[in-house]
């Protein structure tokens, strides 16, 4: 398995993978495109030959990171890669100068919850009706200065 940036050739692979892990509200493939174009993204992705396994993607601005969303291709989960590509993450967004992580989860999300908490993120709150179906994100905080994740 590679683990690398993504780059916009990487678009096709990446809406898919969005489709498969997140068929309730899926980025669009122009919404990714344009994301890997924009400044201070950080994608990720692990490869198995051709085939995209995992994904984590979000930003870097100033000493701050948001995570957007980590997907694991559904045959490939429960195997640690969720950990994998979020530690992944956590590393770069250190290695870009920020000091925090922030992330919004679904509150129904137990599996993801549970994954974040293990890797040191706090709550710091709620957004209530956040996602387009009325269910509320939880709102998660990893400070890298206190974390050695």
């Amino acid at each position: 398995m590679e683990l690398r940036p993504l780059q916009p050739e990487d678009t096709p692979a990446m809406a898919e993978l969005e489709a498969l892990c997140f068929p309730q509200d899926p980025w669009p493939e122009a919404l990714l495109a344009s994301a890997l174009l924009g400044g201070g993204v950080l994608a990720l992705g692990l490869w198995r030959a051709h085939e995209l396994l995992a994904v984590a993607l979000g930003r870097v601005v100033a000493d701050e990171a948001e995570l957007h969303s980590i997907a694991v291709r559904p045959p490939c989960r429960r195997g640690g890669l969720g950990a994998r590509m979020l530690q992944a993450f956590i590393v770069a967004a250190r290695e870009q100068g920020a000091r925090q992580v922030w992330l919004e989860v679904r509150q129904s999300n137990h599996a993801a919850i549970q994954l974040y908490l293990r890797h040191a993120f706090h709550p710091m709150g709620r957004r209530p009706r956040y996602y387009d179906d009325g269910e509320d994100a939880l709102i998660l905080r990893l400070d890298l200065q206190e974390s050695s994740s």
